[in-house]
């Protein structure tokens, strides 16, 4: 079964709307089904001296709804990190063909407003506030790495133990630290659902 808007709809609408602020579309994933995109847009600061982040959006299609985030670019490292709990982060319903939805254009127009809102300066703005902060916040590893077991599922397991070796590994103790062991985790999964989780938690 298809699902409305198609995924080629949605991916020529997010292009579109990334291209018209001067970004570029860096990750692209589409089944026909599922669609995962990320894209960069021309905005970028400093987290601390030499580390630098940059603004884009991320796009998650399935058979249900589509998902409109935030999305940062860490420079230093090609580290992604999802920010799901923006304020900017929108949620759009699919229907199935079958049961044709006489407004998938008005869908694609709140699309293009979704992604247009994910790519705005307030957006990565928030976001690389709340990585500064993060830089100076000691994470409490243990605590949050419970936090993580209870919210992903059990095919996961296995990635959050290879987080804990990759913390383990660095000198950095921080949550800034925490954040870039998961979304290195992240930028290493092959399987495109399972990076998605983890660009989303290292994002939280």
């Amino acid at each position: 079964m298809s699902f409305l808007p198609t995924t080629e709809q949605i991916r020529n609408v997010f292009n579109d709307e990334i291209a018209a602020v001067g970004g570029n579309v860096t990750d692209c994933y589409d089944d026909g089904r599922r669609l995962y995109l990320r894209s960069t847009v021309p905005l970028s600061a400093e987290v601390r001296p030499a580390d630098s982040v940059q603004g884009g959006v991320a796009l998650r299609a399935t058979a249900d709804d589509i998902l409109v985030h935030p999305y940062t670019f860490r420079q230093v490292c090609r580290n992604g990190a999802i920010i799901a709990h923006a304020i900017e982060t929108r949620e759009l319903q699919r229907v199935p063909d079958t049961d044709p939805d006489e407004n998938v254009e008005e869908k694609l127009v709140e699309l293009r407003d979704a992604v247009r809102e994910c790519a705005s300066e307030q957006a990565f703005s928030a976001a690389a506030a709340e990585m500064r902060s993060a830089v100076d916040a000691p994470a409490d590893f243990v605590l949050n790495i419970m936090s993580m077991f209870s919210r992903v599922s059990k095919d996961m397991v296995d990635q959050l133990l290879d987080i804990l070796e990759r913390f383990e590994s660095q000198h950095d103790r921080s949550a800034f630290g925490l954040m870039n062991a998961v979304t290195s985790a992240a930028r290493d999964a092959r399987n495109p659902e399972t990076r998605w989780r983890l660009e989303e938690l290292g994002g939280a």
